[in-house]
């Protein structure tokens, strides 16, 4: 039986140029903390060359700069540093399905499968046995009272949030008997996702709320526009992802690219 005071754990973070390895974007930085327990045995936060540009939308989320991008290694070069972080841990991620995915595309890239036989994914955990009205990583940090005020890059960042979370989460299961067993499922490396296109959580959130958003939006001509819509459907087409919506400032249904989405935000109800 797995106890928590000597498990080794890897909390995972990935950023990303865009939000979709099946149409071609990369990993652009990489972040793990690896623990025994609740003791921090190793940090790794790595730049990652991913061979592309970044889309609008990545850079307005973590803000790295296209040189420096440039001047890193290629994930070739770092995949040994990683394995070394990753090996005999239960992983940790937050929304694992959108972060594993682009390491399966990194590792297939060199003629190699990921399998992960113990891996946490704390966005399962907080749906799973809370009841809160978001589950991004912010607001979830914010209703268990943690700080996200942390010095460093948006992966390393979000990696100790992430380490935080679990730590805090598995701390108030313990009350209904819950063992870390209970907490762990199995990754294997998927083909094209069978349940569709997987977001980030808080885009994810906001498209299925069934509320208006309002979008700052890029054109293909770097010229932007602000605008409320209506989700309808996110599809994925040819060249990328997309969503459809009717655009309450054109008065007309619209399909937005989503790595041009620079933006969001969800209507507020006005308290009645």
């Amino acid at each position: 039986m797995l106890e928590l005071s000597n498990t080794r754990f890897a909390f995972l973070d990935v950023e990303t140029t865009g939000l979709s390895p099946w149409f071609g974007d990369r990993i652009c930085q990489v972040a793990v903390i690896a623990t025994e327990g609740k003791r921090i045995k190793r940090t790794l936060d790595l730049l990652i060359n991913p061979e592309r540009e970044l889309s609008p939308s990545a850079v307005h989320v973590n803000g790295l700069d296209e040189g420096e991008l440039k001047s890193a290694p290629r994930f070739a070069e770092v995949a040994g540093q990683l394995d070394e972080a990753l090996r005999d841990c239960v992983v940790v991620c937050h929304n694992a399905k959108f972060d594993i995915q682009f390491l399966d595309n990194e590792y297939r890239k060199l003629g190699r499968a990921i399998e992960f036989p113990n891996l946490i994914d704390t966005l399962l955990l907080a749906r799973d046995y809370y009841d809160l009205p978001s589950y991004s990583l912010n607001r979830l940090a914010q209703d268990f009272h943690i700080s996200t005020n942390i010095q460093g890059s948006r992966a390393l960042a979000d990696a100790i949030t992430v380490k935080n979370l679990f730590f805090a989460m598995t701390d108030s299961l313990k009350s209904i008997g819950k063992s870390l067993e209970d907490l762990i499922g199995i990754y294997n490396s998927p083909a094209w996702p069978q349940e569709g296109v997987y977001l980030p959580t808080e885009l994810s959130e906001a498209i299925h709320s069934g509320k208006r958003l309002f979008i700052k939006y890029m054109d293909k001509d770097g010229e932007t526009s602000e605008r409320w819509i209506t989700p309808k459907e996110v599809i994925g087409l040819a060249d990328y992802i997309y969503l459809q919506a009717f655009c309450h400032t054109r008065e007309a249904e619209r399909t937005f690219r989503l790595d041009r989405v620079i933006e969001f935000a969800v209507e507020v109800e006005a308290e009645k």
